[in-house]
Formats: structure tokens, C-alpha cells, sequence
């Protein structure tokens, strides 16, 4: 029965003894999106998905959140693989399976350690006109011996729903076994940790959905991270903004203008009238990150006759819960004289990000008694 539902044990604890690896967490507004259309399509509740820059093929989940690397992108060619190693991890998610091994690791003799070896740091990167963030993400293989031993059972539940939401939306698997007949490749890191069983593949065969047509938005991701996608005009034009060349009147099948602009404009190029193409792209995507790099831009062009957009995105929950809420708002307060609640602002910034020295110094900058009851109530909801 356990080796039925073992297979495709999508994991992030792919790690060699006695090494720790760093991984760099990309926000791409396009990519997060994308599966928060999937989720509406699948008929799932929004999970936030995000991407790491490794060139290992991986999957994982850290509290709440999904994680891809670009890796991953690199060898999935159809878009129905994408989503089945979706809903594996979405299983992972819902029943709460890192919660329980986190737990049950605090009860184990590393419990003093854990939050050292499993740990997110978050590095803040500024000085241009785009914010980014960039992440590490470390874990040795001491913590991961002691997950193994709380695994089967996660991986089995999480199986069990990705299974019976391949059922429910016809998703065709013929990629993803042949991606699992490929995991005894040395090559292959991505069930280094798990068992190797041919039963894995055996489970997929009763599954003979046709094969769905790739969507635009799977090829323009998939051609952003890997120039292989099967549009080769989506390739033609991500290499060429690596090389400097931009056509402003490019037009490459149904992805909206908005988007290949804002490609262009994330590689620094200057695009007329972005202003008003930023808003644009903000009606077909409410990305809350993307609403950050906006305030940014507004900001960075003096942009004050739109500055009331910046005060209506600040009611936004969404954009409350943003790792660069505080230092936005802090950099937006500052730019219009607002000096104490800049103060405030970079103050929980800093002391969000733990920067000790930073924070001190915000801190003794503004009078509580002065900071209006909503903002204050922002802190509490952070």
C-alpha cells in the first residue's frame, strides 16, 4: 500500500551530508500570477508560489508557500507537469504536513537547533529603480535525517490529492512519468532522498488524459527562464534583451503589450509612456509585489500628481503582508515631508529585517502619541 502512493516525492531535502546550499528567491510579479490564475482554473484557493534561483529541479514548501526553482522550469516542457507538481505540493499545504514536521522536530534532540538550521534570511537589495529582494534559504543534512523520519506518511497524503485532482481535471501525466523514469540519472538530484520505485510510474499509466495545449503564459515564463521554449519568438526576444536589443513595437502572439514592456523595463530599458502602461499591467495583474515596484517607480520619477494611488495600495492586505511594505511607505512619507511617519516606517522596517543599529535609530526619531491609530495598527498586523 505505502509504495502505491510514494512516488513523486516532491521535496526540497535534497542535500549531501555536512553541506549547506544558499538559494536566491526571485520576486517575478508574471511568474506569481500565473498560479494564482492556476489555482482560479483548478477551482483551489490562492497559495502564494514563488521562485528560486537554482538550477537544481526542485519543488518545496516552507510554511504557507510554494516554492519552484528555475531548474524546474528548465526541464518541464508541458504545462500539465507544471500543475501536477503543483497540486503535490498544494497537498503538502493543506494538510498542514511542514507545521506537523516542525513540531516534531522541536520534540526530537534538535530542538535547540532547529530555527538555526532550518532558517529564511532575507537581504534586502536597493539602489536602483526596481526593489529586489533576495533570500537565502539553508538547510544541512543533520535537520533533513530528522524530517526523513516524519516524511512517508506527509508524502503519501500529499500524493493522494494530487492523484485525485488529476482525475478530477483530466491532467495528462505522459511527461511526468518520463521525467521519473529519468530520477536514476546521477545527474538528477530531484529524488535523491526518496525511494526510486518503478511503482511510481506504474500509478501514472491508468492516467491517458490528452496532453493540453501549452497556455502563452506557461511558454513566456518558460522561455524567460530557460530560451527553450516551443515559441521560439518568446526565446528570439528574452535573448535579445540580454543583449541590449529592444523593439518598442514588439508584438509576439497573445501576450499583452503591458507585459513584454515591463520585461523590457525590469532590464532597464526606457519605455514611452510607462507610466500609464504600469497601470495598465496592474488591471490584469494585482500582484502585490508588483504594486511595490509601482510606489517604487512613482517615487524614483517624482511622479506626485499619482501619489494618491500610493495612499489607496496602502489599505491594500495584500500589500500590508509585503516584505518591503515598511521601507516603501517609510521612502513614500520621507519623499512628501512626512517626517515622522517616515520615521515610524523605516523604523519597523528595521526592525523587521533585525537590524539592530538601524532600527535604534528610527526609533528615537518620532513620537508614538504623533503616529495616526491606522498606521499604528499596521505594525500589529505584521
Amino acid at each position: 500500500m505505502i509504495n502505491k502512493y510514494k512516488f513523486i516525492c516532491l521535496t526540497y531535502f535534497l542535500f549531501i551530508f555536512n553541506n549547506i546550499y544558499s538559494y536566491e528567491l526571485i520576486r517575478d510579479p508574471i511568474f506569481e500570477n500565473y498560479f494564482s490564475d492556476i489555482s482560479n482554473q483548478l477551482k483551489l484557493e490562492k497559495i502564494d508560489v514563488f521562485l528560486i534561483k537554482n538550477k537544481t529541479s526542485n519543488a518545496f514548501v516552507i510554511e504557507d508557500n510554494i516554492y519552484f526553482t528555475t531548474g524546474l522550469l528548465e526541464v518541464i516542457n508541458d504545462e500539465d507537469t507544471l500543475k501536477a507538481i503543483y497540486l503535490h505540493e498544494y497537498g503538502h499545504i493543506i494538510k498542514n504536513h511542514f507545521q506537523s514536521k516542525k513540531i516534531k522536530i522541536q520534540q526530537s534532540k534538535n530542538k535547540a537547533n532547529f530555527f538555526d538550521l532550518f532558517s529564511v534570511g532575507l537581504a534586502v537589495l536597493t539602489g536602483n529603480a526596481n526593489i529586489g529582494v533576495g533570500s537565502s534559504i539553508s538547510l544541512n543534512s543533520n535537520l533533513i535525517n530528522e524530517i526523513s523520519k516524519h516524511s512517508i506518511n506527509f508524502e503519501i497524503e500529499a500524493d493522494n490529492f494530487m492523484i485525485n485532482q488529476i482525475k478530477k481535471n483530466k491532467i495528462n501525466t505522459s511527461e511526468l512519468k518520463s521525467f521519473l523514469r529519468k530520477v536514476d540519472d546521477p545527474n538528477n538530484n530531484y529524488f535523491r532522498t526518496h525511494p526510486r520505485s518503478e511503482d511510481r510510474i506504474n500509478n501514472l499509466k491508468k492516467f491517458k488524459y490528452k496532453k493540453s495545449k501549452n497556455s502563452e503564459k506557461f511558454e513566456w515564463i518558460k522561455s524567460k527562464y530557460s530560451k527553450n521554449s516551443k515559441y521560439k519568438n518568446f526565446n528570439i526576444f528574452f535573448k535579445n534583451l540580454e543583449k541590449g536589443i529592444f523593439n518598442e513595437e514588439e508584438k509576439l502572439n497573445k501576450i499583452n503589450r503591458e507585459l513584454i514592456r515591463y520585461e523590457a523595463f525590469k532590464k532597464g530599458f526606457i519605455v514611452n509612456d510607462w507610466n500609464n502602461e504600469f497601470q495598465n499591467l496592474l488591471t490584469i495583474n494585482g500582484n502585490s509585489f508588483l504594486k511595490i515596484e509601482y510606489i517604487n517607480y512613482l517615487l524614483d520619477n517624482n511622479l506626485d500628481d499619482e501619489y494618491y494611488i500610493i495612499e489607496e495600495f496602502k489599505f491594500d492586505r495584500d500589500l500590508i503582508n509585503e516584505y518591503f511594505y515598511y521601507f516603501i511607505y517609510g521612502k513614500y512619507y520621507n519623499k512628501i515631508g512626512s517626517i515622522n511617519l517616515a520615521n515610524f516606517y523605516f523604523c519597523n522596517f528595521y526592525k523587521a529585517v533585525n537590524l539592530e543599529n538601524k532600527a535604534d535609530f528610527f526609533c528615537k526619531k518620532y513620537d508614538i502619541k504623533d503616529i495616526p491609530t491606522l498606521d499604528k495598527s499596521y505594525a500589529l498586523f505584521k
